[in-house]
């Protein structure tokens, strides 16, 4: 008995063309979803970098801001030293009325955390996500500066309760707040001297509009006025009518 392969009805040439019209038309299938991706891809990275850039911008402006109150901030730590010398020499002082405390600003980096941990910065060239990174990096360095600033100045208004109060060691707590105090004012003047021109390289600069939307929230008639530049002497009522501030210091 005779065997002979199977043949396709119209012959190999018109099956291998029939196959190659299929292949072609997965190479191409393939090859259009790919350039989708591709087009995808490169919006999602153009929104990623526009939504980053504008946090950033806007957190650069509070520490615009703090450049801006820094010379009372060192007028105010220099008066404090002085009160703090005269108690240690003695043993008594002038009541400061008003002490006050370095300006704070809240501000995040959910934004460039939320895209970190969805994958989005990857989309971004390795450069750039050096850049963002490294702003960032610097932004929460600051940020952690004025939490425990906040610390360290909530003991020196300690001082506003008079020498007939305070005991010898409330005296080491105030000057061991005052040297704090002063320490993480030197590292928050490195921070913003560095990050400010750093973060302006990089072609990013501070956004005051979208933090003045915000001054609502913290002074009565919107307006930045650092309550550390109102006068040491200042009784604390008129002080903070002058500060105007919707949640007034404690004491």
């Amino acid at each position: 008995m005779k065997l002979s392969m199977l043949r396709p009805l119209e012959g190999w040439r018109a099956f291998a063309g029939e196959v190659g019209v299929v292949v072609l038309g997965v190479l191409l299938a393939l090859g259009a979803q790919e350039v989708a991706e591709s087009i995808d891809d490169r919006g999602e990275a153009a929104a990623t970098r526009d939504s980053l850039a504008n946090e950033i911008e806007e957190s650069l402006a509070v520490l615009e801001l703090r450049k801006a109150a820094q010379p009372c901030i060192d007028k105010r730590l220099k008066e404090l030293r002085a009160i703090v010398n005269q108690w240690g020499r003695t043993g008594s002082f002038e009541t400061p009325r008003w002490v006050s405390q370095a300006t704070w600003f809240a501000f995040d980096t959910a934004r460039f955390e939320a895209a970190q941990s969805a994958g989005r910065l990857a989309l971004l060239p390795s450069e750039e996500q050096y850049r963002f990174g490294l702003v960032v990096e610097s932004l929460r360095s600051f940020r952690d500066i004025q939490k425990r600033e906040t610390d360290a100045w909530s003991t020196l208004r300690m001082l506003q309760s008079g020498p007939e109060v305070l005991s010898e060691s409330d005296r080491t707590a105030v000057r061991v707040a005052l040297q704090d105090a002063s320490t993480l004012n030197h590292f928050a003047q490195i921070s913003v001297g560095q990050t400010l021109p750093q973060a302006a390289a990089f072609g990013w600069r501070p956004d005051m509009r979208r933090v003045q939307e915000r001054m609502g929230l913290a002074w009565k008639d919107g307006k930045f006025r650092p309550s550390v530049c109102i006068s040491i002497d200042t009784p604390p009522d008129q002080a903070h009518r002058e500060a105007n501030l919707i949640y007034p210091l404690p004491e």
